[in-house]
């Protein structure tokens, strides 16, 4: 990924005012509110359409903000008639705001600064065998599949980054 800032107030004032513009020209009332979240970094926008909300990532480069914003506009347009979010009626809208009536995009978003390499991992054993297992997300209830829900709930032992979990790991198959 780049090291490209975010998009300038200027590109966002300007998107704003094709948002009104497109909604003009299109009939749409009233005009959807237009939020930017650095939290999107691998997603380019979200249409909220019973809040009348499009959120766009500040990390997109120009073309991808003007694309994506047509893109969610087509969700508000074609509204919620219990249909695939990207069904025909959307695709009708899309190809009418002119953006190419596409589910998913190419790419990320362009200037999202990359994410971070010390990702952390839980250590987890269990008790009725000892197995070793790492998990990045902890679910309730987690438990050994062999020796069942009961003797095997898994226990939280260490927390860390990658090398050290599994290394912890590692030693415990060595002790087997």
């Amino acid at each position: 990924m780049s090291d490209a800032p975010e998009l300038t107030t200027e590109v966002r004032e300007a998107l704003s005012a094709v948002l009104e513009g497109l909604c003009v020209d299109h009939g749409i009332a009233p005009t959807p509110s237009l939020e930017w979240s650095k939290r999107m970094r691998r997603v380019l926008g979200r249409a909220y359409v019973h809040q009348h909300l499009i959120r766009l990532s500040v990390w997109l480069d120009e073309g991808q903000a003007r694309d994506t914003l047509r893109h969610e506009l087509a969700h508000i347009a074609a509204g919620e008639k219990r249909q695939a979010p990207h069904g025909e009626r959307w695709r009708a809208w899309a190809r009418r705001l002119g953006v190419e009536p596409r589910a998913t995009a190419r790419a990320a978003p362009t200037n999202a600064p990359a994410r971070s390499s010390k990702r952390r991992y839980w250590g987890l054993e269990c008790p009725g065998c000892g197995v070793r297992l790492a998990r990045t997300r902890l679910l309730a209830g987690l438990y050994h599949r062999t020796c069942g829900s009961k003797k095997g709930k898994l226990v939280r032992v260490l927390r860390g980054e990658h090398d050290e979990v599994f290394t912890w790991i590692a030693q415990g198959h060595l002790a087997e």
